[in-house]
C-alpha cells in the first residue's frame, strides 16, 4: 500500500493536555457564538418562496440581485439553473411580514420587468398573465364566441408551460384554436414580456418549525447511533470518546458557520450529517488500530499504544482527508453561491474532524483510563486501610 510517510514516529500524546484544553476553549467559544449570534436560518425553517424564472435574454445576476434589494426584497439566493443558455434563474426569498406568496411573486416579476424597461400592464403580459387574466383579456377579441374563450385561454397557458416563454407573438401560432383575428387582437392589446414564471413554491412558518425540529432530531439521533455502534464494536468508553469528538466537530463547525453568517438550509443539515459520518469513520480507523496493537503488546502503556497507532494510520489519514478536503474546498471556491453554505461545512468539518480523531478522541481514552486507575487505586487503598483497622480492633 502506498505510504506518504515512511515509518513516522511523532509523539502526538505529548501535548494532549494542552490541545485538549485548546479544543475545550474553542468549543465553549463556538457555543457562545451560537448563543449570541444565532443562525441565519433559510426559508425552509422560517418560511419563504422559491421561484424559477425564464428570461428572453441572458439575465445579469448581479443586476437582478441589486433590483430585488432596491425593492426591499432581500434576496437570499439568486443563481442560474440548468444550462446557462436557457436563461433561467432560481430565486429564493424570505417572505416579508404582511406579504403573502402571490403578492411576493408579483413584486419580484414586476421589479424585474421594470428593470428591463417593460412598461406594459402586467395584466396584459402573456408571459405572466394567469388563465383567469387571459379569460378577461380574450373576451374583448372580435369573432370569438363566449364559449371559445376559456378553451383558448387554457391552450395559451398550456403552450406557455411547454415553451417556457413566448419570445414573440409568432409563438402563439402553435396554440390550438388560435385564429388570425385573435392573433391581431393580441398584438394590439397585449405584450410579450421579457420574463416568465416557470415554477414557484412556498414554505410556511409552521412547516419550517417542523423541519427545524426534525433536523435537530436527525443530528442527535446520528450521535446516539454512533455511540451504540462503537459501544458494540469496541467498548462503551470508546463510544463516549467518539461522541465527544463528534460533538466537538459539530459545535466548532456550527460556530464558524454562525460567525460567517452562512445560511442554514436543508442541504446544510445534510452536510452536518455527512460530517458526522466522515468524522466517526476516521475515528474508528484509529480506534481499530489501537485495539489491534493493545492485543499484540499487552502491558504496554496506553499512551505508547495510541502514539504508535496514530503514526501507523497517519499516511492513510493524510491522503484520505487531504483529497477529500481538496474536493470540498474546490466546491466552495467554484461551486457558486447556492453551494457555498454546504461546501463551507464540509471544508471546515473535514479539517476539524481529522484533528479531533487524533487530539480529542484518542486523548479522551487516556483520560478515561487514568480516571479508572485512580478509582481502582483509591478503592484498593481504602480496602487496605479498612482491613488494618479491623485487625487492630481484633487484637
Amino acid at each position: 500500500m502506498f505510504q506518504l510517510l515512511r515509518e513516522p514516529n511523532f509523539d502526538f500524546m505529548n501535548r494532549r493536555k494542552l490541545l485538549l484544553g485548546v479544543s475545550a476553549v474553542l468549543t465553549v467559544a463556538a457555543v457562545l457564538v451560537l448563543v449570541f449570534n444565532g443562525l441565519n436560518l433559510g426559508i425552509e425553517f422560517t418560511g419563504g418562496t422559491e421561484l424559477q424564472l425564464k428570461f428572453r435574454e441572458a439575465p445579469d445576476i448581479a443586476a437582478v440581485r441589486s433590483t430585488l434589494q432596491g425593492q426591499g426584497l432581500a434576496s437570499q439566493v439568486v443563481t442560474t439553473i440548468g444550462d446557462p443558455a436557457e436563461n433561467e434563474l432560481y430565486i429564493r426569498l424570505g417572505v416579508p411580514e404582511g406579504v403573502d406568496e402571490k403578492d411576493l411573486t408579483e413584486r419580484v416579476t414586476e421589479a424585474l420587468r421594470s428593470a428591463t424597461a417593460a412598461g406594459a400592464d402586467r395584466s396584459r403580459d402573456l408571459n405572466i398573465a394567469d388563465e383567469a387574466t387571459l379569460n378577461v383579456l380574450l373576451r374583448g377579441a372580435p369573432d370569438l364566441a363566449a364559449g371559445e374563450v376559456p378553451p383558448l385561454a387554457a391552450a395559451i397557458s398550456e403552450q406557455r408551460k411547454d415553451s417556457a416563454i413566448f419570445n414573440t407573438f409568432d409563438d402563439l401560432s402553435a396554440v390550438e384554436g388560435m385564429t388570425a383575428s385573435v392573433m391581431e387582437f393580441l398584438r394590439q392589446n397585449a405584450t410579450v414580456g421579457p420574463i416568465a414564471v416557470r415554477s414557484q413554491s412556498y414554505i410556511g412558518p409552521a412547516i419550517g418549525k417542523e423541519l427545524m425540529r426534525n433536523s435537530g432530531i436527525a443530528i442527535l439521533g446520528s450521535l446516539v447511533g454512533m455511540l451504540i455502534y462503537i459501544w458494540i464494536r469496541f467498548q462503551l468508553q470508546w463510544g463516549f470518546a467518539a461522541v465527544v469528538a463528534l460533538t466537538h466537530d459539530t459545535l466548532i463547525t456550527l460556530g464558524l458557520f454562525s460567525l460567517f453568517g452562512k445560511e442554514m438550509t436543508l442541504p446544510v443539515v445534510a452536510a452536518f450529517l455527512t460530517l458526522v459520518g466522515y468524522s466517526v469513520n476516521d475515528t474508528v480507523v484509529v480506534f481499530d488500530r489501537i485495539r489491534e496493537n493493545q492485543q499484540k503488546a499487552r502491558g504496554e502503556p496506553l499512551v505508547g499504544v495510541i502514539n504508535r497507532s496514530i503514526n501507523q494510520t497517519l499516511s492513510r489519514t493524510i491522503i484520505t482527508s487531504g483529497l477529500t478536503w481538496i474536493v470540498v474546498f474546490g466546491l466552495y471556491v467554484f461551486g457558486g453561491a447556492a453551494l457555498a453554505p454546504f461546501s463551507f461545512v464540509l471544508t471546515i468539518g473535514v479539517l476539524v474532524g481529522t484533528y479531533s480523531s487524533i487530539y480529542v478522541a484518542s486523548p479522551f481514552l487516556v483520560l478515561w483510563k487514568q480516571f479508572l486507575d485512580k478509582r481502582r487505586g483509591g478503592a484498593t487503598a481504602g480496602a487496605g486501610r479498612s482491613g488494618s483497622v479491623k485487625k487492630v480492633s481484633a487484637s
